[in-house]
């Protein structure tokens, strides 16, 4: 499968739920075919406040700035550690499914996704056919979609926090449906009933030195006749050095999607960044375990 363009110029972000033949998904079904195009929604959160002129000031230097960002991002590799839990009833009781760990490469603004190991063994299978909940996108689509003029984002003050011992301003926002560009599909055909654009709400945390989002959750707003019922997702960037340069990347990911009972987690841990080359290798150990 491959993820739809959007009309201005950027992949879709994506997150995909198949099922498999595999012993677990045997023992506990996730729902068959689960897909998820999408950034994501649900109204302004409460306590929010209009924009005063140094917020909205700020707030316009961040605009800039990720929007410089998504432009500026070198071509590069990095290893991607994805653990997924699954709560087959929706009753607490959490089970492991798998960690996967995935070559990633970036180059040309475009993500490139090759699985390398199912739980520490190397694996033949296709990223986006391994099965289970995945999700892609973490590197300038969101940040972009979200900032971009065209999206027409509601933006809101919630005030001053500190987030790994930094201070930053934290802004909730909302993007209306019409602005979207955020596709959620269930099953294999991105066309039809079942793939649907839906409007999505978060918050971003805006560091007050570099101006830079050091944090961006998501939540989407899903018709309640819709099989999937909700999904939600938080990035957290930090600093990693690329060829000698220091860039904003993500280093964790959390995405949480639900469907009926079912319910799944990924954890995302990006590490190993480093130039691109064509001739360029990564060693894949084990994950340790947490």
């Amino acid at each position: 499968m491959k993820c739809a363009a959007d009309y201005r110029g950027f992949p879709a972000d994506v997150t995909i739920t198949f099922e498999t033949t595999s012993d677990w998904r045997n023992a506990m079904r996730a729902p068959a075919h689960l897909a998820l195009f999408a950034l994501l929604a649900a109204g302004v959160p409460a306590l929010a406040q209009q924009l005063e002129p140094e917020q909205a000031s700020l707030l316009d230097t961040a605009r800039e700035a990720a929007i410089r960002y998504s432009a500026s991002l070198p071509d590069f590799l990095c290893t991607e550690v994805m653990r997924r839990t699954q709560d087959p009833q929706g009753n607490g009781r959490w089970r492991s499914m798998d960690t996967l760990t995935v070559k990633l490469s970036y180059f040309d603004h475009k993500e490139d996704y090759k699985l390398m190991q199912i739980d520490g063994k190397p694996t033949l299978l296709e990223f986006l056919y391994v099965g289970g909940t995945l999700s892609t996108g973490e590197f300038g689509t969101r940040l972009y979609s979200v900032f971009d003029p065209r999206s027409q984002g509601d933006f809101r003050w919630k005030g001053w926090t500190t987030l790994r011992k930094r201070r930053v301003a934290r802004f909730s926002y909302r993007i209306a449906r019409e602005n979207s560009i955020f596709q959620i599909q269930y099953g294999p055909i991105s066309s039809g009933p079942n793939a649907i654009v839906v409007p999505y709400h978060g918050e971003v945390f805006v560091d007050d030195e570099t101006h830079m989002v050091l944090r961006l959750t998501q939540q989407a707003e899903i018709p309640e006749n819709f099989p999937i019922n909700a999904n939600e997702s938080t990035i957290d960037y930090e600093f990693a050095a690329v060829g000698g340069k220091q860039y904003l990347l993500p280093s964790h990911a959390y995405v949480r999607t639900k469907s009926g009972k079912y319910v799944a987690e990924n954890n995302v841990e990006f590490r190993q960044y480093r130039k691109f080359q064509s001739e360029a290798t990564i060693t894949f150990d084990a994950p340790p375990d947490k």
